[in-house]
């Protein structure tokens, strides 16, 4: 049990790593490299069940394709911190993330 729960633990700081990629103010990506980033963050998220990440990353991919440069990326982030950190990796705590990004951006 422990062994699984270090594994995690390496899986959730590589995602917050690839996270603050995304997030370096300083560091200009493009389009394309930013997509390419937020694919891979989904795929390594996918392959540990953290169905909260990946159902970000997949609405996130989303409306980048719909509303192009001017979406609000970091809504989609901040929750993927949040998703990233959280025990409850079923659909539930990924609806639950989705509906408070529906939120803000209703506000």
């Amino acid at each position: 049990m422990r062994g699984q729960e270090d594994a995690m633990m390496v899986v959730r700081a590589e995602l917050c790593d690839r996270l603050g990629r995304l997030q370096a103010p300083g560091k200009r990506l493009s389009e394309r490299e930013f997509a390419e980033n937020v694919g891979g963050l989904k795929r390594l998220a996918a392959v540990y069940g953290l169905t909260p990440v990946v159902r970000l990353a997949d609405a996130l991919e989303r409306s980048m394709a719909e509303e192009g440069r001017g979406c609000p990326r970091s809504l989609y982030l901040g929750r993927m911190q949040d998703a990233i950190g959280c025990e409850a990796a079923g659909d539930g705590a990924a609806e639950a993330m989705l509906a408070s990004v529906s939120v803000r951006l209703s506000a």
